[in-house]
């Protein structure tokens, strides 16, 4: 899908002019840059420059008034999908894992990197203030982490999904209590095929309802369903048969009713130059899922811009983003680097899963992976890992509207962003 040149950029003050919520979290991983993805080296040393996570409280006016913003040291890793950061539904409590262990003074490259296996619970109450609670082990290289509505089951996804560390993935799925001054107890399964071969995960996300999770399995083009127990002890069961997918879904959402779960397939493999060098446009598969006996079908998919690794479903279910990477990870000096990266924005009928493509808006601006809707639906914010600027390596926040003035919806930039430490890469609201 080719992004919109045939009008002006829509520009202005947003009608609206309040992003609304309570808090906006946001994790950077300021180890690596884009480029690190194509060439395995890691960014410049920067005095100041740490994995942060940073806090900042809602709502947000467009109107020159200050943001109180809170920020705390976060270790945590890009190289897997936007998926490293869980929030409760008040946002007073977050949770960060470690895929790629912290960086040491001899290292340049990912591979001088350990395996990570680290979750950190940090306090939001104050939000100006966040602060380190606990910690606890999630598994080897833990690639995404989600919490359970009620706030007190956490399900973790690990491996080594592209084989940073080692040829094994040593791939696993977890449940982890959380309590209130520490990580409670756990459970394991290793994810097989029907042929009893270990296979990888890279996303796993609690069903609204919290009976089930759905686990991503990008090699293998599926979505696998996994009931959850808590009594008498902690459970993982499969549910169902596999789910097919388009090629290579890295994530997903599910919708706020609980009846679809859609993937963002990137298009990455095997086939592709450095598996995700130079890929296709990305896709969106839409799973209708049944809760009640632990299977789902793939029932349609849409077209969206180049590698979509961030995807964000408005909290009335009826519109989708995708974050597109497009070529914007290629190191400074390659002639296919994109200086801009892209915004898809899809309609929804949750009714029948019809989901339709309607534009792809572009930005400036590097790897953006975290969109997210603000709570009225009206506004959406994305990061942007990095920029074009060869004196100041920075991240931040870029912030869009959602249009409905004319016969189909538009995003329309609002001209506003906010900066982060560089790295932003996964961001929730709530």
């Amino acid at each position: 899908m080719s992004p919109r040149t045939d009008v002006p950029a829509l520009q202005g003050v947003p009608a609206a002019g309040i992003f609304q919520g309570r808090r906006m979290v946001v994790a950077s991983d300021a180890d690596m840059v884009p480029s690190a993805y194509i060439n395995g080296q890691l960014g410049p040393r920067e005095a100041g420059q740490e994995d942060t996570l940073t806090v900042i409280e809602l709502p947000l006016a467009f109107d020159g008034t200050s943001p109180t913003i809170g920020t705390a040291p976060a270790p945590n890793s890009v190289t897997g999908p936007p998926a490293v950061l869980a929030v409760d539904a008040d946002g007073t409590r977050a949770y960060v894992i470690e895929t790629l262990g912290q960086r040491g003074p001899e290292a340049q490259t990912l591979s001088d990197l350990a395996p990570g296996n680290t979750i950190r619970a940090y306090d939001l109450t104050n939000g100006s203030s966040p602060r380190l609670l606990f910690t606890g082990t999630a598994g080897h290289m833990p690639q995404a982490v989600s919490l359970h509505p009620d706030g007190q089951l956490l399900a973790l996804a690990g491996g080594d999904v592209f084989s940073l560390a080692s040829p094994q993935a040593e791939p696993s799925l977890r449940l982890l209590r959380v309590e209130a001054d520490r990580f409670g107890d756990e459970v394991m399964l290793e994810p097989l095929s029907d042929d009893g071969e270990p296979i990888v995960a890279s996303y796993v996300e609690w069903h609204p309802g919290g009976d089930l999770v759905a686990v991503c399995f990008p090699w293998r083009d599926e979505v696998r369903l996994f009931g959850a127990h808590r009594s008498p002890a902690l459970r993982l069961e499969p549910l169902g048969p596999p789910i097919k997918t388009g090629k290579f879904p890295f994530a997903g959402r599910f919708t706020p009713d609980g009846r679809h779960f859609i993937t963002t397939d990137v298009q990455w493999g095997h086939d592709v130059e450095g598996v995700y060098g130079e890929p296709a446009d990305g896709h969106l598969s839409v799973l209708r899922i049944d809760p009640r006996t632990g299977t789902g079908e793939k029932i349609g998919d849409a077209r969206v811009g180049r590698s979509p690794e961030g995807i964000a479903v408005s909290p009335d279910g009826r519109y989708i983003v995708t974050s597109n990477l497009r070529m914007s990870f290629r190191p400074w000096d390659d002639p296919r680097l994109d200086r801009q990266s892209s915004l898809s924005l899809l309609t929804f009928d949750p009714a029948n899963g019809r989901l339709e493509t309607v534009a792809e808006e572009l930005f400036d601006g590097l790897l953006p992976e975290g969109p997210a809707f603000d709570a009225d639906g009206k506004f959406v914010v994305v990061t942007v890992f990095d920029h074009l600027d060869l004196a100041h390596r920075r991240g931040g926040l870029r912030f869009f509207e959602v249009i409905h003035d004319n016969a189909q919806p538009q995003l329309r930039p609002t001209l506003f962003s906010l900066e982060v430490m560089r790295g932003a890469h996964t961001l929730v609201v709530v």
